[in-house]
């Protein structure tokens, strides 16, 4: 789908880093020097990091190898540098999937024409002629369950109602932060229920059209989902709620449909993932500190401006106050992860850091300030930060990002550990290496959306700037603790 950037480029004249109460704009929370070692005076200011978050998300999407997403790798990678890291590139290549046009015009049986307004695609389903596959449209069923037996040549229509995240049976908590704040029991975000049309392609559909049913057209709004899918070879476009159930009753009444979803394939597009590293007095143990580069908005992901922030600031320590090397992994693939392997690349091909690896922190979405939909599915800010969740399996890194929490402005976060999965982003496959991981990642609603401003106007750079500086005085207590307490249980 293409955006106009008039909107974004008129709001961003008029912008400023969203205020969170109890915080004059440029204060730091932790003023002087830190009994953890901690130094306010080193750290990029929040204006710093703001202003480079608002560049980046004038790039546009930054899916996996585009045009934006390149530009943002060199960004980091000429800054890392500037600061005195060592930066290696490692460069994949991939058949990479975008799409450009999308539309959907059914004709009911009376003959009259009704253009379905389209949230988004389905990325890497498949692509159509400029002219569309046109086809009966006929009514599928309800995810999961659905019927394939009459889709052959057809225009498939199927309703996909979101699913829960569970919170309360995927996880221990360790503590929350504050102490007072109540952890749900789950969260409904705008996710994808429906991970893969294959079935349809094979039962011969021409091409499918997803229904949500339960979230507003503004929160369905350029949702990028789901993402990290393999080629489905089957073209499939998302319509909100109300559309949905127009063209359940024109399937009922014999309508029939044209899908357009032009998309281009371009093989062998060039990726890359940096390896920044920066010596510690010693070189025999490594705290790694990643993200990903990829995604669709400056939510998704700016954790490379934070990670920016945080190895700007420890290059300007004395290396005798780092005990041990940082390694920054800012890994690309995480949208392409069928063909890109992102931090399990890293992982794979560099085991001996992994050895030496006593400690990780993965950082991801920062800023995020909570949108919800409202019973009568009226989208809008609550006014809260959105909840993050700190993964760990290990209860002395748990206590660690608790007792870092303590005076922050990024109330609203819980340690927890993943008893029954819910390991989401790019710590799990660390902390599966056997590596103590704390896995930091909000996760809004609005996390896959690709508007034109990329959601900017949802974040804040006072609560980034604090989660900054939460997790440099996290990086000095993990320095500082033997690696054996790292461990734990």
């Amino acid at each position: 789908m293409s955006h106009s950037r008039r909107d974004f480029m008129a709001w961003l004249a008029a912008a400023t880093t969203l205020a969170i109460p109890g915080r004059s704009k440029g204060m730091s929370l932790f003023d002087g020097s830190s009994a953890d070692g901690y130094q306010s005076s080193l750290m990029p200011t929040e204006k710093e990091v703001w202003d480079q978050l608002v560049w980046m998300a004038t790039l546009g999407p930054k899916y996996t190898g585009n045009t934006a997403h390149r530009k943002y790798v060199d960004f980091l990678d000429s800054h890392l540098r500037a600061s005195g890291l060592d930066v290696a590139r490692v460069s994949y290549k991939f058949n990479r999937w975008e799409a450009h046009r999308c539309a959907i015009e059914v004709v009911s049986a009376e003959k009259k024409k009704f253009s379905a307004p389209v949230t988004s695609y389905f990325p890497y389903s498949g692509q159509t002629p400029a002219g569309g596959v046109t086809g009966e449209l006929v009514y599928a069923g309800t995810n999961p369950t659905f019927n394939l037996s009459a889709v052959q040549g057809k225009i498939a229509f199927i309703d996909c109602p979101i699913e829960p995240r569970l919170y309360g049976e995927w996880y221990d908590v360790w503590g929350v932060y504050p102490q007072d704040a109540k952890f749900p029991k789950e969260n409904r975000p705008a996710r994808a229920p429906v991970n893969d049309l294959t079935p349809f392609q094979k039962a011969g559909a021409l091409a499918v059209i997803l229904g949500w049913t339960d979230i507003s057209d503004a929160n369905a709004a350029d949702q990028y989902a789901p993402f990290s899918r393999p080629l489905q070879n089957i073209p499939g476009l998302w319509v909100g709620h109300e559309t949905g159930a127009k063209l359940r009753a024109m399937a009922a009444a014999g309508a029939t449909a044209t899908v357009t979803l032009e998309a281009d394939m371009t093989p062998d597009s060039p990726t890359d993932t940096l390896m920044a590293t920066l010596p510690g007095s010693s070189e025999d143990e490594v705290i790694i500190v990643n993200t990903h580069t990829d995604g669709p908005n400056a939510t998704e992901e700016n954790g490379g401006v934070g990670i920016l922030a945080l190895a700007k600031y420890f290059a300007k320590l004395p290396k005798s106050d780092r005990k041990r090397t940082l390694v920054f992994p800012l890994t690309t693939g995480h949208f392409a992860l069928p063909y890109v392997p992102s931090i399990r690349g890293v992982i794979e091909s560099q085991p001996y850091l992994i050895k030496k690896t006593v400690a990780a922190l993965t950082v991801e979405h920062l800023g995020c300030m909570e949108w919800k939909d409202d019973d009568a599915l009226n989208y809008k800010p609550t006014g809260e930060n959105e909840w993050s969740v700190a993964i760990t399996a290990r209860k002395p890194l748990a206590d660690v990002m608790l007792e870092c929490l303590q005076g922050s402005l990024d109330r609203k976060t819980a340690a927890v550990n993943p008893v029954k999965g819910g390991y989401f982003g790019e710590g799990g496959p660390l902390s599966r290496a056997g590596i103590p991981t704390v896995g930091y990642i909000p996760m809004p609603s609005y996390l896959l959306a690709g508007p034109a401003n990329g959601c900017i106007e949802k974040l804040s750079g006072q609560l980034m700037h604090s989660q900054i500086e939460v997790f440099a005085k996290m990086i000095h207590r993990l320095d500082g603790m033997p690696a054996a307490d790292l461990k734990g249980a």
